[in-house]
Formats: structure tokens, sequence, C-alpha cells
């Protein structure tokens, strides 16, 4: 079954780009450019996937992401963001994220990272894993 997949990003270039190199093995149900779009455009498609950015107008992804999260538990968050901070990502996922890339990513990392999370596992970019870890296990003493 081919995953249904919505794409947020306030840059038209990149939304352009993802549906271009999703079409071969997804279904693009929709695409939007801000974060209210987002929240509206998922509560009436309720795709498996949302491919989303961080940073964009209105509403950012991250707060997107957790309204979406708290009605649609079964969707999966991929951000796609140029933003590297472990911490960052961690609150990604602290906010219901399954996937993490980078915008300077291999293209085909986003494929990956939808075909990981559809089988029900976490996918997190090789270029903040590393970081992540370390953000993640980090205490304050």
């Amino acid at each position: 079954m081919r995953p249904r997949v919505l794409l947020a990003d306030d840059h038209a270039l990149l939304v352009g780009a993802f549906e271009k190199l999703l079409a071969g093995e997804c279904d693009i149900v929709g695409q939007v450019n801000d974060g209210r779009a987002l929240v509206a455009a998922a509560t009436k498609v309720q795709p498996d996937v949302i491919v989303l950015d961080i940073s964009m107008p209105l509403l950012n992804g991250l707060e997107a992401g957790r309204q979406i999260k708290q009605q649609f538990r079964n969707i999966k968050l991929i951000f796609v963001t140029m933003n590297e901070d472990p911490d960052l990502a961690a609150e990604a996922f602290r906010a219901g994220a399954s996937g993490y890339v980078l915008k300077r990513s291999a293209a085909a990392e986003l494929t990956t990272a939808i075909r990981e999370v559809m089988l029900g596992r976490s996918y997190i970019t090789p270029l903040v894993a590393t970081g992540l870890v370390g953000s993640l296990v980090h205490t304050d003493d």
C-alpha cells in the first residue's frame, strides 16, 4: 500500500521537489505552506505521513505537529529542516515526530525515512543522530 503523504513547507520550490521525489512510491494528498493550513489539511485528509518543516509562518511545525498528534496519533510526522541542533531534534520527537531529516541530506534519505516510519520505526538522519543521543541523555547535575 502506498503511503498517503501531506507536504508542508513555506518554500514552494521545496514542496514541488518533495512531490517529484516521492511521487513514485507515495500518494501526495495535499500541500500547504503554513502551520495553520497544515492542521486544517491534516484534519481533512488524514494522511499516513506528514513531511513538514519546523519553521513555517502562522504556526511553527513543532506546534502544528503537537496539535495533529493530539487528534490523530497514527499520523507519522517527518520533520525536514535546515536546523542541525540536536536539542531541536529532541524537541521534535517530544512533539510527536517519527522522523527527522536535514534539507542538506541526500534526497533518497526522505524516501528511506518514509519507509521506516511506515514500518513503525523512527528515523533520524545520521547527520544529527550522535548529537541527539547526547542531548537526550544529558542531565544537569
